[in-house]
């Protein structure tokens, strides 16, 4: 396998702020502390079976109902669990427990309204001990942000002495992010790539200025290299390390700038990172000089067309969703239920050589041959030979740098009914300690090499589905 780059941003950037002041890294959105867990799937899977067992025992216990839940959740039955802890969370008597894991699980499944008021009874709940309710409110400031409040975001209430990006970067607007002005009736945009592989590269301008970018599901907002925001004279408002392929850190800035077109389409007050990306440069004639994230895909109704070459952004209505999928009938391959975590972590469930319900990170911007990047714990639930990694020669590795890595051959490995065969999978740039770095078990990432095998890609944020096009080629 020859490794191109892996750009992809894999974790928080609030965790890392939090760890270093000596608050509880668990977002207020995790349930436990799940550092240093030694379980596995098989070790999850077990106790789920016993919890179930005592659930339906005694249904009415809250305390084998919420174990039963919290369990579900673990193992990535996220949509069962939230089910389970429905009746808790509407009683007066819920534990704080209860409480969080039903605001996480709201959350992920993007039921936005009710996360919010489940995080303020949080807040409420935990007067008195401030680390628990710092938590909290972090859990509230990821609702703000999937809904693009950073008005709200900026009045949140934290103590002194703890020092947010996200934070910082929401008090730099004093307009609403993402403001969309259409340039057609229509309200479509469509721009062409420059090339599919190893990453779809499309064309955009920021304050007027043309840009060629990289599509990456794996990195938040618009990520811009540092050298072109110092000649956009795009400032830092806020800096924080942040986590790459491989487990790497490195240190990464945030600002804003006034306009991003895309087309047909221009968004106004943009957020933005800043970190060194002219590295992932594909063809010398076509310099490298941004990242088109996750953020950026959810102002939109956004498609992937890998057959035809381009992106489409439509507006996000239940009407262009309909017509999307009228227009995919007799050609829809499959529609995947997903949830999306933290800042733009899309996860949705698949199996691995026939090893069912497994839950995988959704990552366009993993630019390898192989299908899937999995962490030691999965290759050895899935019975599969751990490969000797090394440092490649070529390419430049992630965002924090050059990193081991290794392939393996898979049998077989689905994403919902999806089924591809005969592909290769990759070992390094899934750190072991991404298995349990959720609250629940992530037992690999789905990259380029999956997600290219089909016509198109769809991504509807309002549904929380993936819908995935039939290839005709």
């Amino acid at each position: 396998m020859r490794r191109r780059f892996v750009i992809s941003i894999v974790a928080g950037f609030v965790a890392a702020q939090l760890a270093a002041q000596a608050l509880p890294v668990t977002e207020a959105v995790r349930v436990a502390d799940q550092a240093g867990d030694q379980r596995t799937r098989g070790d999850v899977l077990r106790e789920l079976a016993q919890a179930e067992a005592a659930f339906q025992r005694s249904s009415g216990d809250p305390a084998a109902r919420f174990g039963y839940a919290k369990l579900l959740y673990q193992a990535g039955e996220f949509w069962r669990a939230r089910d389970l802890l429905v009746p808790l969370a509407e009683s007066t008597a819920a534990s704080d427990e209860a409480l969080e894991l039903a605001a996480r699980l709201e959350f992920l499944t993007g039921r936005y309204d009710t996360a919010e008021q489940l995080y303020d009874r949080l807040i409420q709940a935990r007067a008195g001990d401030m680390s628990k309710q710092v938590m909290a409110s972090v859990g509230k400031m990821f609702v703000y942000y999937q809904r693009d409040r950073f008005d709200k975001i900026a009045t949140l209430d934290f103590p002194p002495g703890v020092q947010l990006p996200n934070v910082t970067l929401a008090k730099a607007f004093d307009q609403p992010p993402y403001r969309l002005e259409w340039h057609n009736d229509r309200k479509v945009s469509e721009v062409a790539f420059y090339a599919v592989d190893p990453l779809p590269q499309f064309a955009i301008e920021v304050n007027g200025v043309p840009l060629l970018v990289l599509f990456d599901t794996g990195g938040d907002v618009l990520i811009i290299d540092d050298e072109v925001a110092k000649a956009l004279g795009i400032p830092n408002v806020a800096t924080t390390m942040g986590t790459f392929g491989g487990g790497l850190q490195s240190k990464v800035g945030f600002g804003k700038v006034d306009r991003v077109k895309v087309g047909d389409v221009t968004m106004h007050d943009v957020p933005v990172m800043i970190l060194a990306t002219k590295r992932f440069t594909l063809d010398p004639k076509y310099p490298l000089s941004a990242i088109f994230g996750t953020a950026l895909m959810r102002q939109f109704l956004g498609t992937i067309d890998y057959r035809n070459r381009k992106i489409v952004l439509r507006e996000r209505t239940l009407e262009n969703a309909r017509t999307v999928r009228r227009g995919l009938e007799g050609r829809l391959a499959a529609e995947v239920p997903f949830v999306l975590d933290a800042t733009h972590l899309m996860h949705a469930r698949g199996s691995l050589n026939g090893k069912e319900g497994l839950t995988y990170f959704i990552d366009s911007g993993l630019a390898v041959e192989a299908a899937l990047s999995a962490p030691v714990q999965t290759l050895r639930y899935a019975a599969i030979p751990v490969p000797l990694t090394k440092v490649p020669e070529g390419g430049v590795g992630g965002g924090g740098g050059k990193f081991a890595t290794g392939s393996f051959p898979i049998k077989s490995l689905t994403l919902g009914p999806l089924r591809q065969t005969g592909v290769r999978g990759e070992h390094g740039a899934r750190p072991s300690e991404s298995y349990w770095d959720r609250g629940f078990i992530a037992d690999g990432l789905l990259s380029h090499g999956f997600l290219k095998q089909y016509g198109s890609w769809t991504i509807d944020f309002d549904s929380m589905t993936f819908l995935f096009e039939k290839n005709t080629k």
